[in-house]
């Protein structure tokens, strides 16, 4: 079963060979995606390749063969994408299913940062010895190294992960904009974030 796909409007310009799609398939996605995703917009190139814009914004296509996936369902267990389900569907695209799918909606930025917001920078209070730092983002020791070119030179303390002391996130920019303030850290917007309590 195929799905009616909405004209790709754009105020770029498009080439001539380019042509939209007035069809396509139920669910996308690449092997390198962690999830299932609903076309909105299609487009065919003059290559035999075929690129979908989703419902959640990200484009889906591949320039290899077999890069991407396509299903009338994804299989048991498979994760679709909350966003695009949601939007499918309340734009009428489709009904919803009854008993629904596991869906998946990751908001970027909720969740700990992979690296430390300190790694990288001078949110650090030296060690003796002069080699070791202690993150003040974190609370964690790791080493302090120069890092940078001869325009952007500075002694850092090395990228790590959060460590258990990892301060709060602002509630405007989670972890994006830390600053030294003191012996302590605050957003760049100037609201505090501290360090959970006992974890220093």
């Amino acid at each position: 079963m195929t799905v009616l796909l909405l004209p790709p409007v754009t105020g770029s310009t498009v080439d001539l060979g380019v042509e939209p799609l007035a069809v396509g398939p139920r669910f996308v996605r690449t092997r390198a995606m962690s999830r299932w995703h609903r076309p909105r917009t299609g487009v065919q190139f003059p290559e035999d390749r075929v690129s979908y814009i989703v419902w959640c914004g990200q484009i889906v296509g591949s320039h290899r063969p077999g890069g991407l996936l396509t299903a009338e369902e994804p299989p048991a267990g498979h994760v679709v994408c909350a966003t695009c389900e949601g939007r499918a569907i309340g734009a009428g695209q489709e009904q919803q299913t009854p008993g629904g799918r596991p869906l998946v909606f990751s908001p970027q930025g909720l969740t700990p940062p992979r690296h430390c917001p300190g790694s990288r920078t001078a949110l650090y209070r030296l060690l003796s010895g002069g080699t070791t730092g202690a993150c003040l983002a974190c609370g964690d020791t790791h080493p302090l190294r120069a890092m940078g070119g001869p325009y952007d030179s500075r002694y850092a303390i090395v990228q790590h992960g959060p460590g258990a002391g990892l301060v709060a996130p602002c509630p405007f920019h989670r972890w994006r904009q830390p600053r030294l303030d003191g012996d302590g850290v605050r957003c760049n917007c100037g609201r505090p974030m501290p360090a959970p309590k006992g974890a220093r």
